[in-house]
């Protein structure tokens, strides 16, 4: 709002639908929940809209809002479309990539934010 950001922001908060439930429902990996009104997703993404960004009225038409505000960037020139680069060619001997330091050892951890 105040300006500080001078690109678009599209943006959804999860967990609109939390009040179509009876019961307290809790969205997020931190295990958020909304205690008031001005917590609750619908509120979040309001303030957001609000405050400039690109809201979607729901999540479904997400991916939309964020083509459409991309595509609105090229046609008012205010983002050029950079070429590809091309694919680095990837050799056939894994051993003797890694030999040469082309490739690295891969983790040996994995990690994830889902539950």
């Amino acid at each position: 709002q105040d300006g500080r950001l001078t690109k678009p922001v599209v943006a959804w908060c999860i967990g609109t639908c939390a009040k179509m439930f009876p019961f307290e429902v809790q969205f997020g990996h931190a295990g958020a929940l909304a205690n008031s009104t001005a917590q609750t997703a619908d509120a979040k993404n309001a303030a957001l809209a609000a405050a400039g960004a690109i809201v979607p009225t729901n999540f479904n038409d997400f991916a939309k809002s964020i083509r459409d505000t991309f595509y609105n960037l090229v046609e008012t020139g205010k983002l050029v479309i950079a070429p590809e680069p091309p694919v680095p060619k990837i050799p056939m001997d894994y051993a003797w990539a890694k030999q040469l330091g082309i490739v690295r050892k891969p983790s040996s951890f994995i990690s994830t934010i889902s539950d």
